[in-house]
């Protein structure tokens, strides 16, 4: 039977357990039962008992549990009491009820004082401005003419500026203003409160309470990531890596309808465009064969009766996803190589390695540097709808620039044939590649499936552009990483192969994240999953220029993933190049 791994913010379908914290020896669980709700400390060899027995008789109930391992176990049998907890999460690690997905919890805020504790909260919703946006609809004037508020589940939300006599007589009110937070006043029972989060916020919070010393206290638990399938880990964790990424592999096995599900997957359920099948932040553009500069993807300047910016595609996504920025916004150009990608990509390969990070944020040259012209004026009136937003964009000293915002991805599909051209070391330095050519026959027949990225949110946005970034805050993991690139430097020594700098970073930034979206990861599953995307993706050539590299990094990498070799990505398609070299050349591509 599959046993799964329980991770930090994975919680039961039912809401009876989440996942807080673990260590070696225990996970602290949040457990409701029976009306009772707490923080429970769950020994790790109490549980891998339940599962053993488990395991053996799947219809056990929790006192059938108790009565067969109580005395028969090395630990205390008065633990036993949470008998209902540990069977529950023995069948979440059998996979015998809905484990919901790995949603990875943080920024978690405890206080006992309700007052303060519900402002913290208020105050989270409103930088990320999802209070208004939900509860709009709901704003009522029932009171009188000026005063307004929302009522949800008996919790009443008043704008600033109200005052107790505007305001139903009811034991919950918060005091909420758009622009500026002040505690206002605020009755003692939060419950109502509680059940409005957990309703509304579903996708992204969670409320739980726990006594601590014996008094309540609540605690606002940050969903992260929910990833349905670990197969695409390596997609998501790419992309938060660097976002440029190339799919490559035969026709038909998805690749554009991956890019459009990530899409999909940035939409919560209460959220307007959510099952959209083409939501407003997916964009998919055709590459021509006939396209040798940027032209008919950027724009250019005409000069037909005056001049005027004729604007493409790539830069009106890209004021779109600017007026959205906590979303990230896809775009997919499909059969990228039908022309050359050095040729009419050439500014945003050029500015994609600008990328800095600033106050938390990660920004670029512009891709359209500035200009006092009518040209470059007529590109902003076209962009933007507000005199406010063009008039920052034609400032010349301070103003605003069209760079390209965090939130945008681009992805590439590619196909290699005898109608398409091959990518530059340019190209494949500056973007992420992994190939999708295995083929399941049986996969996607299944009515109603689920969505498979179950939800990422802005979760994919990452913190960090470059390897300095990370390092003091994860020396021991970069470490390992840099031991490894310099064995793969000794091999490719001599030869046109070598890495530098540019990968060095993204190797680094690759294991950190991919511990953002699944805190259980070891490093060769790092190292493996980056060697097929950025090492072996630049080895091509006869047998004298590859045969010896290959052979030698096929040493380095058994040696490095262990008795994990069955599963190595890198593993398989080195002994794949090689095949190939009995034709006398090999490439990584098909």
């Amino acid at each position: 039977m599959e046993k799964a791994n329980l991770k930090i913010g994975d919680y039961s379908d039912n809401g009876q357990i989440t996942i807080v914290d673990e260590d070696k020896l225990c996970y602290l669980v949040q457990s409701t039962s029976r009306g009772a709700s707490g923080l429970r400390t769950i020994s790790k060899a109490l549980l891998k008992e339940f599962v053993d027995y488990v395991e053996t008789h799947p219809n056990a109930t929790p006192r059938d549990c108790r009565d067969a391992l109580s005395g028969g176990s090395g630990i205390d049998k008065y633990e036993y009491g949470y008998d209902s907890t540990l069977l529950l999460m023995a069948k979440m690690v059998l996979e015998m009820v809905p484990t919901l997905h790995h949603a990875r919890t943080y920024n978690i805020l405890r206080n006992e004082n309700l007052s303060s504790f519900v402002w913290e909260c208020i105050k989270l919703f409103n930088q990320r401005d999802e209070l208004e946006e939900l509860f709009t609809s709901s704003w009522r004037k029932d009171v009188t003419k000026t005063s307004k508020y929302i009522t949800i589940n008996g919790c009443y939300v008043a704008r600033k500026g109200s005052t107790e006599a505007d305001t139903p007589n009811v034991e919950t009110v918060v005091i909420y203003d758009k622009t500026k937070i002040t505690n206002q006043f605020y009755v003692s029972d939060i419950e109502p409160f509680v059940q409005a989060v957990n309703t509304l916020f579903a996708d992204r919070y969670k409320i739980i309470s726990e006594k601590i010393d014996g008094k309540d206290t609540y605690s606002l638990l940050q969903i992260g990531s929910k990833i349905n399938d670990s197969s695409y880990l390596p997609y998501l964790t790419a992309l938060r890596t660097k976002p440029f990424m190339l799919l490559a592999g035969i026709s038909g096995t998805g690749k554009s309808r991956i890019v459009r599900e990530m899409a999909k997957a940035c939409w919560a359920s209460h959220e307007e465009d959510y099952g959209k099948n083409c939501p407003r932040n997916f964009c998919m553009v055709q590459v021509k064969p006939n396209w040798h500069d940027s032209s008919d993807l950027i724009g250019y300047v005409s000069r037909i009766n005056g001049e005027k910016y004729v604007v493409g595609p790539f830069l009106r996504f890209i004021a779109k996803a600017m007026q959205d920025p906590k979303r990230p916004y896809f775009l997919c150009l499909d059969e990228m190589n039908l022309a050359p990608v050095e040729q009419y990509f050439a500014e945003y390969l050029s500015v994609i390695e600008s990328r800095k990070l600033q106050d938390g944020h990660i920004e670029t040259d512009p891709i359209v540097p500035f200009e006092n012209t009518e040209a470059y004026g007529s590109l902003i009136d076209q962009l933007f709808d507000s005199d406010e937003e063009r008039k920052a964009y034609k400032t010349e000293e301070g103003g605003k620039r069209l760079t390209i915002p965090e939130n945008l991805f681009v992805v590439g599909t590619v196909n290699m044939d005898e109608t398409t051209f091959s990518f530059s070391r340019k190209v494949l330095d500056r973007a992420m590649t992994i190939e999708m050519n295995e083929v399941n026959l049986h996969g996607g027949l299944e009515a109603g499936g689920a969505a498979e990225f179950g939800y990422i949110g802005e979760d994919l946005m990452g913190e960090a552009a470059e390897g300095r970034d990370i390092y003091a805050d994860n020396q021991a993991l970069c470490e390992d990483v840099i031991e490894y690139l310099g064995k793969v430097n000794e091999i490719l020594e001599g030869t046109p192969f070598k890495i530098a700098y540019r990968t060095r970073n993204e190797f680094l930034l690759y294991a950190v994240n991919r511990l953002h979206f699944a805190p259980e990861s070891e490093v060769w599953q790092t190292l493996d999953e980056m060697t097929s995307m950025k090492i072996l993706s630049r080895i091509e050539g006869d047998n004298e220029r590859c045969e010896h590299v290959l052979r030698e990094l096929k040493n380095l990498l058994t040696e490095t993933v262990g008795n994990h070799a069955e599963d190595s990505a890198s593993l398989k398609k080195i002994d794949e190049m090689l095949a190939k070299l009995k034709s006398g050349y090999t490439s990584y591509w098909a």
